[in-house]
Parts: C-alpha cells; structure tokens; sequence
C-alpha cells in the first residue's frame, strides 16, 4: 500500500512534514523578530530609568586616609538601663573617665603628603617631619564632644568646666554627625510582662563600621603629642 504525505495547501502560512512539526513560512518569520525586538525595547525601556536612578542616588565619595581601615560587622545595640549598662554610661569613676579617654586616645593622626594632597580639604605640615601632614577622624572629634557633654552633666567630679560655647559647639556636631549618618536600623516593639506594656525596644542589630579595625588604623598612624601649629613652616597641602 503506498505512503501517503501531505502537501500543505498552498496558501498556507505553515509547512508539515511527515513527523508533524511546524515550520513558519517565510511571510510568518518577521512577526516574531518583531516580537523579539519589542520585548528588547521593552526591557531596555525599564532597565534604563532603574539604572539612571541608582547612578543619580549612589554617594559621593569623599577620600579618606583612613579607607582602607572600613570594615562592617553586625552590632547589637545595649539599652543603658538595669543590668545593661555599658562603663560608658556608668557613674563618674576612673575608670569609667579612662574608658572615654581611649575611646579617641589617638585622635591625631600623621599622614603622608600623596594622602594629603588626595582630601577635599588642605591640612597643615608636622613641624619635624618632612612632608607628613595632621589630620584626625571626625568620630575622634565627636566622641570627645559627647565626653564634654557627658562631664557637664557631672559636676563636683573635677572635671575641666569647658564654656558653653564649647558645649553649644559640642551638641551640634554630634547633632549633625548623626544626622549625616540617618541610622534607618528599625526599632521594634515588643510586649514586656513586667510594664504591662508593648515597650520600646533599641536593642537591635546595626551594622556598623569596625571601630575597632579605625582605632587600630589610627593608632599606627599617630602622630604622637600634639604637634606645634603656631610655627610658620609651609604652605598646607
């Protein structure tokens, strides 16, 4: 008995072949490129905008000697009431005044001339040490403004009575160092059994730069006792 096969007719937009797969004739060919093109605008219509947003929104960086020194690592936060309170936030002590002190012990810092001439700002020359410029980490300098603030709240303890002017000084650089940071870390509420109430909760996990991986960096680069600035010896960087 002879095979039969069948001829599409001829008009057809399709081809069968005896094992019954479709092929699209050459008039069907371009719909799909078209369709493929479309899909490609499409996407590119999407990506485009997305992109240009994270480019507009991404920071600026701003060099930093001490850049190399960032490392991040997850924090859980302490409360500072009952039995959760760090030295930092315990009664006037030695020891407690000694935990501050080394918390910016090496403010000053020494840096070279090519990372020098790298800042957005100039910064003045070591007097006897050539082509070694001053510098110091803003956290330094915000955490000795909270030590102020903390010593005023203090007083009979002999502590240095800085003028109010300092202290005024003191509050808006802490004021604008947190602001500049805009810790969005979420703080909960959680049912307490013992208040009665859905209590506050800021003892939450941060992540937070190394401080100690910064405090090691700038003590390698400390530049000692405070350096004299009141001699002339050269143009800044």
């Amino acid at each position: 008995m002879p095979r039969h096969s069948y001829a599409p007719l001829q008009n057809s937009p399709v081809k069968q072949d005896l094992e019954g797969t479709y092929h699209p004739s050459p008039r069907q060919r371009p719909r799909h490129i078209y369709l493929i093109l479309s899909l490609i605008l499409n996407i590119a219509l999407l990506v485009v905008p997305i992109v240009g947003h994270f480019r507009a929104n991404r920071p600026v960086a701003i060099y930093s000697p001490a850049q190399s020194a960032v490392e991040y690592q997850v924090v859980k936060f302490t409360r500072g009431v009952e039995d959760d309170i760090p030295i930092y936030e315990q009664r006037p002590s030695p020891e407690v005044d000694e935990a501050w002190r080394q918390l910016y012990a090496f403010s000053e810092t020494s840096v070279s001339r090519s990372e020098a001439s790298q800042m957005a700002n100039r910064t003045w020359p070591i007097l006897g040490a050539p082509d070694h410029y001053l510098v110091a980490l803003d956290v330094f300098h915000q955490l000795h403004c909270l030590d102020m603030v903390r010593q005023r709240l203090h007083p009979g303890h002999n502590y240095t009575r800085l003028p109010m002017g300092h202290i005024r000084h003191c509050i808006g650089a802490i004021r604008q160092a947190l602001m500049c940071a805009a810790d969005i870390s979420p703080v909960v509420w959680q049912w307490s059994d013992e208040l009665q109430i859905a209590d506050q909760r800021d003892d939450i996990p941060h992540v937070c730069r190394d401080y100690g991986k910064i405090q090691a960096w700038a003590k390698d680069h400390h530049a000692g006792a405070f350096p004299d600035v009141t001699v002339y010896i050269g143009d800044s960087v």
